[in-house]
């Protein structure tokens, strides 16, 4: 599993967060910020997906 997190600073000063989880090289899961909801790059993922956003635990750090 590879996981990737980072910010980027905006040309109007504003900060974009962002959080992307991976397998084999090849998306599996992020987090959209600004929605507060994990994106599933597949059918896979939405299983994860659905589990985290039900717990509701995983996203609390997030937002």
């Amino acid at each position: 599993a590879q996981r990737l997190s980072g910010c980027d600073l905006l040309s109007d000063g504003s900060v974009r967060g962002s959080y992307r989880n991976g397998y084999d090289w090849r998306d599996f899961i992020s987090f959209d910020l600004e929605s507060g909801r994990f994106v599933a790059a597949d059918s896979a993922a939405e299983i994860t997906r659905r589990r985290w956003e039900q717990e509701g635990t995983m996203a609390e750090g997030w937002t």
